[in-house]
């Protein structure tokens, strides 16, 4: 819901450094642009929000699974960032792999983590830098 999307931010936000860069993506056009850019170095991370609902769902937008697949064709990277309902931990996933199986309609890898929103985050940035220097 969107009142748990928005205590989650609040979480992301106060696990941040002051100097890190956070800005969210009002998406009033419903563009599926991932929420939140957030920069912690150098380069931006895409970053989608997730709060599941009953039954641990998530939900995905066909215009988010659009824009994930752009975004990975791009040769950048995104991510889904999941709040864990039962702790304050989160669980990260990656955006091109979680489109992809839902384009596909099977199952794929898409687990990248499992901890704080900070470690989260910290991951999320890792991979990032290496694919950055990939490009």
């Amino acid at each position: 819901s969107m009142s748990s999307e928005k205590n989650f931010f609040k979480q992301i936000k106060a696990s941040l450094n002051k100097t890190d860069f956070i800005q969210k993506i009002e998406n009033k056009f419903n563009s599926g642009f991932p929420d939140l850019i957030i920069i912690i170095d150098t380069l931006p991370l895409f970053i989608e929000l997730k709060a599941p609902i009953k039954g641990n769902k998530i939900k995905f937008e066909k215009s988010q699974v659009s824009i994930h697949l752009r975004i990975f064709k791009s040769k950048y990277i995104s991510f889904v960032l999941v709040k864990d309902p039962s702790t304050s931990s989160a669980f990260l996933f990656d955006g091109y792999s979680v489109a992809n199986s839902i384009v596909l309609g099977q199952e794929q890898p898409c687990f990248m983590f499992h901890g704080t929103i900070s470690e989260c985050l910290q991951f999320a940035n890792r991979e990032t830098t290496k694919r950055g220097l990939r490009v």
